[in-house]
């Protein structure tokens, strides 16, 4: 005589079954959205390390009274000031210049009485973020603007 145990509070390999295959769609849909988001917020980081290193420069100029020059380079991706100080933007962004002329290579001034000058600079992403990064005239602040 066989004995059947059933246990009413035990799952079945169909229940089992059903679960795992609703989280393996629930992960596919969530995989690409997560990955998006990391892409997008190493772009915000890396703009507002830009901003960054150009208000630095802003400060330097006002504390030392002295004016500093910001060389940004588009064809090596780095910002330099005339005191050799360097900042290399990750491979992943694109550093584009707004151009007035031929050059490659475009200036930012800061100013020992706090003013600055500078042209608008691109950044794009890999996953085609845009931002705008640019020097405020009167307060010789550099400021940015997500697109």
């Amino acid at each position: 005589m066989s004995r059947q145990c059933r246990n009413p509070s035990a799952f079945t390999l169909i229940e089992l079954i059903i679960v795992l295959v609703i989280i393996t769609v629930g992960a596919v849909i969530s995989i690409p959205r997560v990955t998006t988001g990391i892409k997008s917020a190493r772009f915000r980081e890396a703009t507002s390390e830009v901003v960054t290193f150009l208000r630095n420069a802003h400060l330097d100029a006002v504390l030392g009274q002295k004016d500093i020059t910001v060389t940004v380079d588009s064809t090596e991706n780095t910002l330099k000031r005339d005191d050799n100080q360097l900042f290399s933007l990750p491979s992943e962004i694109i550093l584009k210049p707004t151009k007035t002329d031929s050059h490659k290579a475009s200036k930012y001034l800061f100013f020992d009485n706090g003013r600055g000058t500078g042209p608008r600079m691109e950044l794009i992403g890999s996953n085609d973020r845009m931002a705008i990064v640019y020097v405020d005239s009167i307060s010789g602040l550099a400021k940015y603007e997500l697109r």
